[in-house]
């Protein structure tokens, strides 16, 4: 039996708190009556008792330290999201000074601040492309260029390493992240629809991915958290995080839209052509640093490709179980997805 350490009334940290997932982290939290420290770029919105907002950046020494003032446990979720594989310097600098540079810096500072326990969200992009079908954290670090599992892996090794001495450490890899309110890739899809695109997906749909329902990764998170003690199987790990119902990218977003009660023509690009548009978006924004990509080739490898993994892991050493299915989450992530349509 694995010994936990409840977080009922800890003061937690979450960086990039402003963020879909960290947004329901702090959530989460406040709930269980914990006092958060949020740190973000973004300015503080309406203010709620037991939250203390820190607007700065993870990699500035100076906002670490305030934000991790009496903190027990650091939520890591800070980072771009930016998969590309061709992209000028300044571009490239500013990612790795965030993903990588960014999590050192909370890493040192969270050690000299006397933080027992870390959870880092890392994700599946980890093992991006190496035999992802079905595999497990043994599988080897991807080998991809694409600025987001670059930086992303480097981000996760720095984490497990730091492992020990006081501070305790782990990792969580989730699939794609959806649910309500999140805006980043499904809030793209919806203006989209709302502007009359049609509905546009990679490949032939045999290729599957790993999908994890927000609540579903809060509980982890949680779980993860809880079991970060001396003696712990869970310190310096890593663990892959879904809703165990892999499905096709493309068929996610059409079961989304199909949910959402909207009809949309649909556009199946073949894989070698999306990735060559990708490779082609990606050379335009490299030379003229303009016209921000519409997708990448990592993006398109994404749907076209097997990544998926198991979560037993999780389930042995998190206690980890799906609080929501693939199903449900889809059906509770339209409902909202549909009421912003309406609301463009």
């Amino acid at each position: 039996m694995i010994v936990t350490s409840p977080l009922d009334g800890k003061r937690c940290l979450v960086t990039g708190g402003a963020g879909f997932l960290g947004r329901n982290l702090v959530a989460a939290l406040h709930a269980k009556g914990c006092p958060v420290h949020v740190l973000d770029t973004a300015p503080s919105p309406e203010s709620r008792d037991g939250v203390r907002w820190f607007q700065g950046d993870v990699r500035s020494h100076a906002d670490v330290l305030a934000a991790c003032e009496g903190v027990d446990t650091v939520f890591h979720t800070a980072a771009v999201i930016e998969a590309l594989t061709h992209a000028r310097r300044s571009v490239i600098h500013t990612i790795e000074s965030i993903n990588i540079g960014g999590t050192q810096n909370v890493l040192r500072v969270a050690r000299r601040s006397g933080v027992r326990r870390l959870v880092h969200t890392s994700s599946i992009v980890a093992s991006f492309c190496m035999n992802a079908a079905g595999g497990d954290e043994s599988a080897p670090y991807s080998t991809s260029r694409d600025l987001y599992t670059s930086t992303k892996i480097a981000a996760e090794r720095a984490v497990l390493d730091a492992n020990g001495n006081g501070l305790l450490t782990c990792a969580i890899r989730p699939g794609g992240i959806y649910g309500p309110g999140e805006r980043m890739t499904y809030g793209r899809l919806v203006r989209a629809l709302k502007m009359g695109v049609p509905l546009v997906v990679f490949g032939d749909g045999a290729a599957r991915l790993d999908y994890v329902y927000i609540d579903n990764l809060v509980d982890a998170e949680l779980r993860a958290a809880e079991r970060l003690v001396e003696g712990s199987p869970v310190c310096g790990q890593a663990y892959f995080l879904s809703d165990e119902t892999p499905i096709n990218a493309g068929q996610f977003s059409i079961e989304l839209v199909k949910h959402m009660g909207l009809e949309r023509r649909l556009v199946r690009l073949p894989s070698p052509v999306a990735r060559a548009m990708g490779a082609g978006f990606e050379r335009a924004y490299q030379v003229f640093g303009v016209g921000k990509p519409l997708f990448t080739v990592a993006n398109v490898k994404l749907c076209d490709i097997d990544h998926y993994f198991s979560i037993d892991k999780a389930k042995q050493d998190l206690g980890y179980t799906p609080l929501v299915d693939t199903e449900e989450g889809l059906r509770r992530t339209a409902v909202e997805a549909r009421a912003y349509y309406d609301s463009l």
